[in-house]
């Protein structure tokens, strides 16, 4: 038991060190991030959300363990022991400010941008009002500073007692190198792999590139500002983390970060068949859209539409009761209809959603092409779609005969949107 009490566990040695170059590797990107080239900044940005969560999460299991697991007794005298304790606790708490605080700022941005974290898990925004934007943003800057300095005072300490040969930074490496003169290669090693950490965050992304705008302000070290959409941001802008496009940005060189928008009334949503001979037009008086969308960042964009199918409206009343029962869209089942993209692409001069198709209680895949035109914060789209309607199982017994009603049924749309 004694002997236990004089080394950390395997798990708070490993955290630890995962730690340390998380953090290192964070604060070079921070300190870089205003400084990137435009091609870069949305893709950085969103990086270093994420490896500020994870941070978070592995800094909230790192504290867990210091209160659930035993650890070496403080050693030194009682004013040295003060200051040590005053340094861990500091490091914990920029270690989980930090990250909320980014997290506060993304989620009250003037423009809220979706964050997948690490490209796969999506991020929910905080239901803070925008009042708590400046507060965070001034805190986040300060942190950045402030781990930098408790960081510098952490090393130091455990460079005097590595010197001093009471060799207590043992404690922290595992057993096989807890002894001199492997220590001694340990610390050294150590050492390298933080600074390298460090200029890995600060030249991550810098290699990809064109040459950065120096009228970009540079970003306090471990700041989470938002990718600016023009080559360079207004005062206001600079204050904010996720300042509007700039109106005089050049459509030729900016990059557009993914924005949400929400589709202006008018907007038709509508299909083509024909029945016998007889040419059916018809179309969705009730739809709405969820619409996460950038052309330059296409990988990032999303949309979602819902369609309420008791709305259908064909120019006949008995027949739109048809279409409303159960052999068609079995509105009393299955009321709406959900078109949800998974993948974006371009097409020569178009768009295709790649997407799935939930419609009356079956989903397929289901492509859709659309153009767009976006000019500031308005856009204006058209497409269309193909839907095999028997994959789905709309029109069964007498309607299942595609020679009197086809299988593919023709959708279009056209709406007007704006950005929120």
């Amino acid at each position: 038991m004694a002997g236990l009490q004089q080394r950390y566990s395997g798990i708070a040695i490993l955290l630890h060190w995962a730690l340390a170059l998380l953090l290192l590797f964070q604060l070079g990107l921070g300190w870089a991030l205003e400084d990137l080239p435009k091609s870069t900044l949305f893709v950085a940005f969103q990086f270093h959300k994420s490896v500020g969560i994870l941070i978070l999460v592995l800094s909230l299991a790192r504290l867990l363990t210091r209160i659930l697991v035993s650890r070496p007794p403080a050693e030194g005298a009682p004013a040295l022991r003060l200051v040590a304790s005053l340094v861990h606790w500091g490091l914990y708490g920029v270690m989980i400010l930090g990250p909320i605080t980014g997290w506060i700022i993304v989620s009250t941005a003037r423009v809220k941008l979706p964050t997948l974290l690490f490209g796969a898990i999506p991020l929910p925004h905080l239901p803070l009002g925008a009042a708590w934007n400046e507060p965070a943003e001034t805190i986040h800057g300060l942190i950045g500073w402030l781990l930098a300095g408790l960081f510098v005072l952490h090393v130091a300490g455990a460079l005097r007692h590595h010197l001093l040969r009471d060799d207590l930074i043992g404690r922290m490496m595992p057993a096989a190198l807890s002894r001199r003169p492997a220590l001694t290669i340990a610390v050294v090693v150590a050492l390298a792999a933080c600074t390298a950490a460090f200029f890995a965050g600060s030249w991550r992304y810098k290699s990809h590139a064109e040459v950065p705008t120096p009228s970009q302000p540079l970003a306090a070290p471990g700041s989470t500002p938002e990718l600016p959409a023009a080559a360079a941001p207004t005062p206001d802008a600079a204050a904010s983390p996720d300042p509007s496009p700039s109106p005089s940005a050049e459509p030729s060189t900016a990059t557009m970060p993914v924005r949400s928008w929400k589709v202006a009334p008018g907007g038709t949503l509508a299909f083509r068949t024909v029945y016998s001979g007889e040419a059916i037009n018809g179309r969705f008086a009730r739809w709405t859209a969820d619409i996460q969308f950038s052309p330059d960042d296409l990988a990032h964009s999303r949309i979602g539409v819902d369609i309420d199918l008791a709305s259908v409206s064909s120019g006949d009343s008995e027949r739109d009761d048809t279409l409303k029962g159960d052999d068609f869209f079995g509105v009393t089942a299955h009321p709406k209809a959900h078109f949800t993209a998974t993948r974006i692409r371009k097409q020569g001069a178009a768009y295709v959603a790649d997407g799935t198709l939930a419609l009356a209680g079956a989903s397929k895949p289901v492509p859709i092409s659309f153009t767009l035109k976006i000019d500031g914060d308005h856009a204006q789209a058209s497409g269309t779609a193909t839907v095999k309607r028997l994959a789905f199982g709309v029109g069964k017994g007498q309607w299942s005969d595609p020679s009197t009603i086809p299988d593919a049924i023709a959708v279009t749309f056209r709406f007007a949107a704006e950005a929120k």
